[in-house]
């Protein structure tokens, strides 16, 4: 069986040089000049990596090489016009076969349809299976809100407590973006917040930075290219269609254009160019309805409504697609999940939770949806289940200490061995009721 350490030392080399060469020579790129940058060296990868192609056909282990190399994320100039020329490959038919999945993977993105096209690791960035999992503050059955935060680690799959934050939050919008955690807004048990602190893993420490312009809790938060875009919301008198977005160089705030509709308790993400605000409660009734903005013409515009009205949803985004977890319809907790395509602009449900869950946290890692505790209807929950897209089927995959309703759930691309255990260890239960 083939290895990751079957790759010649060569190949490694000139994708380094290859690199260097492209920045001193400054040659022009196009739109996607990354992608440019990346054709280039996948060239010169290639051309080391064949003479060991070569020995790997001769031993009758091409396939089990070849699949290590997750071809449908190189680009489609690469594919077909190197990799499917290839004779080895084309004689192949296992290779054939990986080569047509990453043709269909293309297609798909494109907004082919590819009849029974399903997702696989190997359309699956590596980069999307590594990162730690963050619980951020929220309340259980003793009704103060937390400061605590849970970890999750990968390696050791299970969870432990990173250092508190400086503030009890409930209700809080939290985000990871550029290997940072931010915890925005909430309710601390006596008032409404509008600071925001900034958690780093290589200080260990909670940081506080600016505040927005609105107290509120119940919001969102998404990311799209750098900025931080704080949505809705709601405070005790009202339901807000207010939008913020946080500049994280100038550490500062200002507004943008306010959705069409009030959304207390709504979910959000950042899909391909647009940041999407899905549900919520508008002060009399929760939402079915689903906008998006577009930051170039800062603008929002309504988009196809999920099946389902529901607050306090968790929002995630897997393989393209935006999934919303949960939630609840008015008073009562839900257990469906719906996916939307972009792509197709259509909605469908999929596997139900094994429990309803409103107020619930959720984030994608390692190609699953976790949905993180919330509330049932009876209790609040310390358990965790993971959703997986191929057998479309959610299962237990453990429990966080603390039970908790609206915390904050995100993914930090960190090692879980950077985050500093502060030892409370999961004795710590407090009362789920």
């Amino acid at each position: 069986m083939a290895s990751d350490s079957m790759f010649p030392e060569q190949a490694r080399h000139h994708a380094v040089k290859g690199r260097r060469q492209q920045q001193q020579e400054r040659s022009p790129v196009n739109s996607d000049g990354e992608e440019e940058a990346f054709v280039f060296e996948a060239n010169e990868v290639w051309k080391d990596f064949h003479s060991s192609l070569l020995r790997f056909y001769e031993a009758g282990e091409l396939c089990d090489v070849t699949l290590k190399v997750r071809l449908p994320l190189l680009p489609i100039c690469f594919l077909m016009g190197i990799v499917a020329k290839e004779e080895i490959i084309k004689q192949n038919l296992k290779c054939r076969d990986l080569l047509d999945e990453a043709r269909n993977y293309h297609l798909h993105l494109s907004s082919h349809t590819v009849p029974d096209f399903e997702y696989s690791v190997r359309t699956t960035p590596r980069k999307h299976t590594a990162g730690v999992l963050f619980c951020v503050g929220g309340r259980g059955g003793s009704g103060d809100p937390f400061r605590s935060i849970e970890c999750y680690s990968i390696n050791k799959n299970s969870w432990f407590f990173g250092p508190e934050m400086n503030s009890r939050r409930r209700h809080v919008g939290v985000i990871s973006v550029g290997g940072k955690v931010y915890a925005v807004g909430g309710h601390d048990g006596n008032e409404h917040l509008g600071s925001m602190e900034m958690f780093d893993p290589f200080t260990n420490k909670w940081m506080m930075k600016a505040s927005m312009n609105t107290k509120r809790r119940g919001i969102a938060l998404a990311s799209l290219g750098g900025p931080i875009y704080a949505i809705g919301g709601l405070d005790d008198n009202t339901c807000f269609s207010d939008v913020e977005r946080y500049d994280i160089e100038s550490d500062r705030w200002s507004s943008v254009a306010p959705m069409n509709t009030p959304r207390g308790g709504v979910g959000s993400v950042a899909l391909v160019n647009y940041v999407y605000a899905v549900g919520g409660n508008d002060g009399v009734a929760s939402l079915s309805s689903v906008e998006r903005y577009d930051p170039h013409l800062d603008k929002w515009i309504e988009v196809k409504e999920m099946g389902q009205r529901r607050a306090g949803n968790g929002v995630s985004e897997l393989h393209g697609c935006l999934y919303v977890v949960g939630g609840f319809d008015d008073n009562s907790p839900l257990s469906s999940v719906e996916r939307f395509d972009p792509r197709t602009s259509k909605w469908e449900y999929v596997a139900e939770l094994t429990t309803p869950r409103g107020g619930v946290g959720i984030a994608t890692l390692m190609g699953k949806i976790f949905a993180v505790g919330g509330h049932n209807g009876n209790a609040y929950l310390n358990t965790v289940e993971a959703f997986d897209p191929v057998v479309n089927r959610w299962e237990l995959v453990g429990s966080v200490s603390h039970c908790r309703a609206g915390a904050g759930v995100a993914v930090c691309a960190c090692l879980g061995s950077q985050i500093r255990d502060i030892g409370q260890g999961s004795s710590n239960v407090v009362d789920c009721m």
